[in-house]
């Protein structure tokens, strides 16, 4: 008669840990220009590893200027993008709102969105 054997399996049930941290926070002049932005990443899991962070979506509280105010590589581990420095003159301010996904190896998912702004006024005069 064999021995019994024991098989032992460990189950990640935690998500990633994921920061992201944005170069410019605040755009201005609302000069209706292009500005790059750099984003820096720091993923982590304990258990299974990170597979992969990539940038899920990035949108606006107001509308596109018909311009294409969003320059990004959605759906990629890109960590550079463009936005419009524009916003509605009669709003408090254009808000940006950037999202990345840390997946690790058992599927598990982190979203963690950061924002850029293109404030109403930066000098007190409007």
């Amino acid at each position: 008669m064999e021995p019994v054997k024991t098989i032992e399996f460990k189950i990640d049930k935690t998500a990633p840990l994921l920061s992201v941290q944005l170069d410019k926070t605040s755009i201005w002049p609302a000069n209706h220009k292009m500005v790059v932005v750099h984003a820096v990443l720091d993923s982590s899991d304990g258990a299974s590893g990170v597979e992969s962070v990539v940038l899920t979506s990035i949108t606006s509280n107001e509308p596109d200027s018909g311009q294409g105010d969003i320059e990004a590589n959605i759906g990629t581990a890109d960590t550079s993008f463009r936005l419009r420095a524009e916003r509605s003159g009669s709003g408090s301010g254009r808000i940006y709102t950037i999202t990345y996904t840390a997946t690790d190896k058992a599927g598990n998912k982190t979203d963690t969105s950061v924002t850029a702004t293109v404030p109403h006024d930066q000098s007190g005069r409007q």
